[in-house]
């Protein structure tokens, strides 16, 4: 008997809660000179492994939109499009905006105290999504990087969705088979832990965590029957934000997996929670617009607005709640201006195509 309920609010919840995180440890780094940033940036490290939790919810998501869906070469490249309409000209616009900025500073119409951050020969790997595999630093938009590792997911997802059509016990393989992987290669090559890897091998970071995600789909039922620990998601998600500092990076990550673990039976046994209760799932589609125009949005408002204004270090740090509200305000702009409507052209589009080419390619079928 099915028991699997079909919300996702926990998750949706969750996914605003650590993109507002990643915005307060990249905010924090700006005001690294002050005691209190220098606190901040100390005590806020581990909120950078809350990327690995958008892996887990990615797989989770995907997998149940498209598992069973995406079983030949139309549906793949339909799938494959949708995803690139999703993520990509957001991508692309601010990009643009840190190219824009690159050409200024190589014409001294503006300057900064790193040009490195904005390569011309990272470009193409900019363009391709290929920054997470290749990328030279972390450069232009950097948290950008993360759609790179998504879109090597999105890559394997096909093939990962017909191994589990055939035994789905082997999407739980491959979890631990992507993490040992990782760890054999760290402990090879003598990198840092995987969960710290972003420009070269973020890509290979995200594999475990997406996989979870849609090992989670697939085993939802059992997962809904797990038995309730009341006030656990809250307990443990509060405990990592304020603790996970403490943490070595590996266990941090685990913990991480853990609250989305939570999430995923609350959501599958539909059940509400205290974390629920709080209403964080309302802002969640503000998620994606958030994490990409945080960064721009500080360079405008912080770095920008710094060097207008004469500011004394303590007066700067002023400057980070206007970047919040800013932001805020950005993101609800992109997402009904921007992303939304070319996200739904783009996807017309190319169904229109693809309805065009089908009776054209059954011509084509019948007179061979």
């Amino acid at each position: 008997m099915q028991v699997v309920n079909d919300s996702t609010r926990h998750l949706d919840g969750l996914r605003i809660v650590a993109a507002g995180a990643v915005v307060i440890l990249h905010y924090s780094d700006y005001f690294k000179e002050l005691p209190v940033g220098r606190f901040m940036v100390a005590h806020t490290w581990h909120f950078n492994l809350f990327v690995d939790l958008f892996f887990v919810v990615s797989g989770f998501v995907i997998a149940r939109q498209y598992c069973g869906r995406v079983d030949d070469a139309a549906s793949i490249g339909r799938f494959l499009w949708r995803r690139l309409a999703r993520i990509y000209p957001l991508h692309l616009a601010t990009l643009a905006f840190y190219v824009a900025l690159a050409g200024a500073l190589h014409f001294g119409a503006a300057r900064s105290d790193n040009p490195a951050r904005y390569p011309l020969s990272d470009l193409p790997a900019q363009l391709l999504l290929l920054h997470a595999f290749i990328g030279e630093r972390l450069t232009f938009n950097f948290p950008s990087w993360s759609l790179s590792a998504e879109m090597l997911c999105y890559l394997l997802f096909p093939g990962l969705a017909l191994i589990a059509q055939r035994r789905k016990e082997l999407i739980v393989a491959v979890v631990v088979l992507t993490a040992l992987a990782n760890s054999l290669w760290a402990a090879a090559r003598g990198t840092t832990p995987w969960a710290d890897w972003i420009n070269q091998g973020g890509a290979f970071r995200a594999l475990p965590a997406f996989s979870l995600g849609m090992a989670c789909y697939l085993f939802r039922d059992p997962i809904a029957r797990w038995p309730e620990i009341p006030g656990a998601l809250a307990a443990v998600l509060a405990a990592f934000i304020a603790l996970g500092w403490w943490l070595p990076t590996m266990t941090a990550l685990l913990a991480v997996y853990a609250i989305a673990l939570l999430a995923i039976q609350a959501d599958c046994a539909g059940r509400g929670t205290i974390f629920s209760k709080l209403g964080f799932d309302r802002w969640s589609p503000l998620t994606y617009s958030c994490y990409m125009l945080h960064i721009p949005v500080a360079t405008v408002i912080i770095t920008l607005g710094s060097r207008l204004v004469p500011l004394s270090p303590d007066q700067r740090l002023m400057l980070a709640p206007l970047a919040i509200v800013v932001l805020a305000f950005a993101s609800i702009v992109s997402l009904h201006a921007f992303e939304t409507p070319l996200r739904r052209y783009l996807t017309e589009a190319y169904d229109r195509r693809a309805a065009r080419r089908g009776p054209a390619a059954a011509i084509s079928r019948e007179g061979t």
